[in-house]
């Protein structure tokens, strides 16, 4: 691009940005449309309108129109997690992530009437309750499971050598390769995660190994249970049956998953012993005294060595079962406000990741073409490029044929949830958006204001009294003008800076 052209695109900017401030009224309208859709920077644009109609009487209270709005479109957040393409509602979403993660380690401290034990989503009190599983509170723990090895890749190994030569001769594998890098790879190469060589690595394995992933979870939460039974009699002192473990245990979660560099998912997932309570089964109480945090993390270690899935037969060399790697990270956690915001920070932060932030070249949502030219772009690594051939293949097997791997190729295969949590693990996402939509409610309350009780054209709660009627339809997607787009981010930096400021005290 030209110096010239540059210059005729910032005064075409700068007059869409003039031009936007020139009606005060216009202008002003349009802001806060910005500001009531989070300062998204890909709005979705609707037209239509809306009707409140009195359900008792009939009668129509209110009517809205988008026709009345600048450009005669309504704004709403994207809604989008991913910090790659929405940055502002990925941040909701990361904050609303963080309350699910950071509501499950304050519920671990409940007893004896301290803190939230009456199976709501309210705050905890600060009681510092135990995580040894004594009558203080429920055992916590933080574990990484990690995916087994499909070849030897090329690593970032802080400033030393990626993999050093073994023997005065240089080794190579069948194919010519050597099985040593000399090279010192930093964390943002490119090779990172490559493997040494394409050919003797296990691609297929990989990718069906990421597809199956989550039936990997399913089964390894059935031999927690299982582990449980075998193990509860050296710590509460009598034989259990797996059915009598699930009468008094019950295991809650919520996990994320992240991709390595190497193109596999790991889980990393909060897991909590509680109570049961015959009368109330929905009621999350406390563990039995014997049931700790040892107890806890030795289950996990023995149903993540001992659980498999059979992968589809798919070639002689490919993997014929899904295990859990060798690499099993499991670390108590104390539910203290302390703990409970730290851990909670440390998962919330992976919640807004995509694939494309880890193996490069990927796109962060799936191509219109399902992924079929992906292999043909220059900007993909030469072994990324292979995976995703893989997958195109593996996709076209009468044997995956139920997986839909065609629909997964920007995945590399995998086909789960990046956030998922059991039912009674704490809050769900829903819960926090009605809350704030409820907030949001209150704070513009007024007897006289029909769209106050009603959904109203951005989406509140009806009250029964009142129900809204609408017919949308969708204009279009992101700001009309790059002009808009900058002043969305200006308002949307403004409204930061300013919240910052407040959280410091600087302002009231």
């Amino acid at each position: 691009m030209t110096q010239t052209t540059q210059m005729m695109q910032t005064q075409t900017v700068l007059g869409q940005m003039i031009a936007r401030v020139a009606d005060d009224e216009q202008y002003r309208r349009w802001a806060g449309q910005v500001e009531r859709a989070g300062h998204c920077v890909r709005p979705v644009q609707l037209a239509g309108s809306a009707v409140t109609v009195n359900t008792g009487t009939g009668e129509v209270e209110a009517t809205y129109t988008s026709r009345d709005e600048p450009g005669g479109v309504l704004l709403v957040a994207c809604k989008d997690r991913r910090e790659s393409v929405c940055p502002p509602c990925a941040a909701r979403y990361r904050a609303d992530a963080w309350h699910v993660f950071a509501g499950g380690v304050t519920r671990a401290g409940l007893a004896d009437g301290h803190g939230d034990d009456d199976g709501d989503d309210g705050p905890d009190d600060g009681h510092d309750g135990g995580h040894d599983g004594g009558p203080a509170g429920s055992p916590m723990v933080l574990a990484t499971f990690t995916a087994p090895s499909f070849g030897a890749v090329h690593a970032a190994r802080d400033g030393k050598v990626c993999r050093a030569a073994r023997g005065r001769r240089e080794r190579t594998c069948e194919h010519g390769r050597p099985l040593s890098c000399p090279a010192r790879h930093a964390a943002g190469d490119g090779m990172v995660g490559a493997p040494l060589c394409v050919d003797c690595a296990d691609l297929a394995g990989q990718v069906l190994w990421n597809a199956h992933v989550g039936e990997l979870w399913r089964r390894t939460v059935i031999y927690v249970y299982r582990a449980l039974a075998a193990l509860a009699p050296a710590v509460g002192g009598q034989p259990v049956t797996v059915r009598g473990v699930r009468q008094l245990l019950r295991l809650s979660y919520a996990k994320v998953a992240e991709f390595q560099k190497r193109g596999v998912v790991h889980l990393h997932v909060l897991a909590r012993l509680d109570g049961v309570c015959p009368d109330d089964p929905d009621r999350v109480v406390p563990a039995p005294a014997w049931a700790g945090t040892d107890l806890l993390t030795a289950a996990l270690m023995h149903a993540a060595g001992r659980v498999s899935v059979a992968l589809p037969v798919v070639d002689a060399r490919t993997l014929a079962v899904a295990r859990w790697g060798t690499q099993l990270d499991v670390r108590p956690v104390a539910p203290r406000q302390v703990d409970a915001a730290r851990v909670a920070g440390y998962l919330a932060k992976y919640a807004t990741k995509t694939v494309s932030d880890s193996v490069s070249g990927l796109p962060a949502s799936r191509p219109a073409d399902g992924g079929a030219d992906l292999a043909q772009t220059r900007t993909l690594p030469a072994h990324v490029a292979a995976l995703t051939q893989t997958v195109r293949r593996l996709a076209r097997l009468a044997t995956c044929r139920t997986l839909r791997l065609g629909r997964h190729v920007h995945t590399l295969g995998f086909r789960g949830h990046v956030t998922s949590k059991s039912r009674r693990y704490s809050t769900t996402f829903a819960a926090l958006r009605q809350a704030r939509r409820a907030w949001r409610l209150a704070q513009r309350h007024r007897a006289d204001d029909p769209w106050a009780h009603g959904t109203g054209p951005d989406s509140a709660e009806p009250d029964g009294a009142r129900a809204v009627v609408g017919d949308w339809r969708i204009a279009g997607i992101g700001y009309r003008t790059l002009g808009d787009r900058v002043w969305a981010e200006v308002l949307g930096r403004e409204h930061r800076q300013a919240r910052q400021a407040q959280r410091l005290g600087l302002t009231t």
